[in-house]
């Protein structure tokens, strides 16, 4: 029977002579610096004898067209770990987590941005990597496993990454909506609207955010100025009910004279009330991850809200834990 090509084994002579032809240098024993150094990784047969699979090879390949960059070893080990997080996001936001708890900022910042430069999707970096770290974070606060301190620091460092990455992939598009975001009077929890506003500004909406805490008059004001299509709300907290209440009918009544834009709104505060938001024209979006979210929000205005599946709250459980 013959195996796959992807499922071959190669032994390290085997490997070695795979590798010569476009790497002549490549012997038996840089493979073993690499496995000493923990770069690859092969296989072992019950006589302890390496077999590289063909992974472990393109792996190699990788590694030396690093060296002839003139990476350092920690900087392809770096690499490498992103890469492999880029399989398993759940691993870069754990080590995300690792660094930030150890207030080594400038790793954790460059750890996310390199993994924004190989292809690591902004959605799937906020929603798999910064989102669990956050939850994790508030997690450990509530426990006092974590100090005041270290959770106000990771949460500016939250801030500053969803601030670049935002900034890296905003495409803004004359064609497509504009949109007030903002939370409402007495929410403070903001950094899942933020990660929201930028995977719209991705998508090409040309997004106001106007932060956490803001009163209704500032909100009309802004959607007026604006000429706003969208007005995107966010509320963490089933208390803060009637600020979201207030809200809508100031900007409506105050709006009467220009079109009338959408009203989307998020967070778990409102989910128990979607019967009443729905009777008075006003979208809820469920529990669900942010391409949903940006799928729902920048749907044809004149979509009946029923029509629209729900995509993920929009402030979500680790902005609640961490916004100040």
């Amino acid at each position: 029977m013959t195996l796959p090509a992807e499922a071959r084994l190669f032994t390290i002579g085997e490997a070695v002579s795979e590798l010569q032809g476009a790497y002549p240098d490549v012997s038996h024993s840089a493979l073993r610096f690499f496995q000493r150094e923990g770069l690859v990784n092969p296989l072992r047969t019950a006589g302890g004898h390496r077999l590289f699979t063909v992974t472990d090879l393109d792996r190699i390949r990788r590694i030396r067209n690093w060296q002839a960059q003139r990476y350092s070893l920690a900087e392809i080990r770096q690499r490498l770990e992103t890469m492999d997080a880029l399989a398993s996001p759940a691993h870069l936001s754990q080590r995300l987590l690792e660094l930030a708890t150890h207030g080594e900022m400038a790793a954790a910042t460059h750890l996310i941005l390199h993994a924004d430069d190989v292809g690591l999707p902004l959605a799937s970096t906020f929603d798999d990597v910064l989102r669990p770290a956050l939850i994790e974070v508030g997690e450990r606060w509530v426990s006092g496993l974590l100090t005041v301190s270290q959770e106000h620091e990771i949460s500016e460092l939250s801030r500053d990454l969803i601030a670049e990455l935002t900034l890296r992939h905003a495409e803004p598009d004359r064609l497509k909506p504009i949109v007030v975001a903002a939370c409402i009077a007495e929410e403070l929890h903001d950094l899942g609207l933020r990660m929201v506003c930028g995977v719209l500004r991705e998508r090409g909406a040309r997004v106001h955010y106007l932060g956490a805490n803001v009163d209704p008059s500032s909100i009309e004001e802004s959607v007026r100025l604006r000429r706003a299509e969208i007005v995107l709300l966010s509320i963490s907290l089933e208390a803060h009910m009637p600020a979201l209440r207030e809200t809508i009918r100031v900007v409506r009544d105050t709006t009467v004279d220009m079109p009338r834009p959408r009203y989307v709104v998020g967070g778990r505060g409102c989910l128990g009330h979607r019967e009443e938001l729905a009777a008075n024209g006003v979208e809820v979006l469920a529990d669900h991850r942010l391409e949903g979210i940006a799928r729902v929000v920048l749907a044809d205005s004149n979509q009946h809200p029923d029509e629209i599946s729900g995509p993920e709250e929009v402030s979500s459980h680790s902005a609640a834990r961490h916004a100040r």
